[in-house]
């Protein structure tokens, strides 16, 4: 009875352990400072500065999207309304949550100028087709910000 319990617990283990790993599709940085006053602006995905990136997928079907950067709003001075905010653009189309611009990636502290940076990260499900795709990301800024921040970028394409 006890080898058969221990059986079980090492069969549900190994099936945790292998639901666990990731086969990673894509990924890439851009290790620079970037900012941007032309709104909106395709990001750098990776260190050559393009800002699209081709990939392939082995099958059609959901895969996981996580994004972070260094962030920060440049604004007037007093605004603490403004926010920079990003787009995922996958195969053309842009990806929920990130579609519009209301979604704040990071925000304005009150002070003139680019500073109060901070690493913000989203991870979202999109849809990649079997064979090539393609993945931009876009930045903007909004409520009366006047230039963006979006450096030392991360990106990672799993299943």
């Amino acid at each position: 009875m006890k080898t058969t319990r221990n059986l079980i617990a090492v069969a549900a283990l190994s099936v945790l352990a292998s639901a666990a790993s990731a086969k990673i599709i894509a990924s890439g940085n851009y290790p620079f400072n970037f900012s941007y006053a032309v709104n909106p602006t395709f990001l750098p995905l990776s260190a050559g500065g393009a800002t699209t990136f081709t990939f392939n997928a082995t099958k059609a079907g959901r895969y996981v999207l996580t994004f972070s950067g260094e962030c920060s709003t440049d604004a007037p001075a007093g605004n603490t309304a403004a926010w920079v905010e990003i787009d995922l653009v996958v195969n053309g189309v842009t990806v929920a949550p990130t579609v519009g611009t209301s979604d704040a990636f990071c925000g304005a502290n009150g002070t003139l100028g680019f500073d109060g940076w901070v690493r913000p990260s989203i991870t979202t499900v999109v849809s990649l087709l079997a064979g090539a795709n393609t993945l931009r990301i876009k930045g903007g800024f909004q409520a009366g910000a006047t230039a963006g921040w979006l450096s030392d970028t991360s990106w990672v394409i799993h299943q």
